[in-house]
């Protein structure tokens, strides 16, 4: 019998599958990583490339690539920080493209939890509190 831990990897399997779909169906220029990359960026007061890979739970490596080809893009300005740090912002293009794809997604996830009798905000505690536990080690 799968466990737990297994039907998590598939329910986001899917999820990033589905959010995909949509936006290649939108046109909007992204993918589900990409947008969760820059999301992540818009969110932080410029990170760090090991910031954000902190954030996002990813080696420092994948990171980097991902992070190269979003700077290629002209989604992300890469500048100098602390040391030889680069320190992460949207650029124009990366907001607007961000924003439209924000647009696309909305809150589709968040009603298809409530109507399967789940409080959203419940979860994303629960949800939260793993992730910190996990990254506690």
């Amino acid at each position: 019998m799968p466990s737990l831990a297994h039907e998590l990897h598939v329910l986001v399997a899917l999820m990033d599958r589905a959010a995909d779909g949509l936006l290649a169906r939108h046109d909007v220029g992204l993918t589900y990583r990409r947008f969760v990359v820059l999301l992540h960026v818009s969110e932080a007061d410029g990170p760090t490339q090991r910031d954000l890979a902190e954030r996002l739970g990813a080696s420092e490596g994948a990171t980097s690539r991902m992070v190269a080809g979003l700077v290629r893009d002209g989604l992300v300005d890469a500048g100098r920080a602390r040391g030889n740090r680069r320190e992460l912002r949207l650029t124009d293009l990366g907001a607007e493209r961000l924003a439209a794809a924000g647009a696309v997604l909305g809150d589709r996830f968040d009603v298809l939890v409530r109507d399967h009798g789940v409080d959203p905000a419940d979860l994303t505690t629960t949800v939260r509190r793993l992730a910190a536990a996990l990254r506690e080690g």
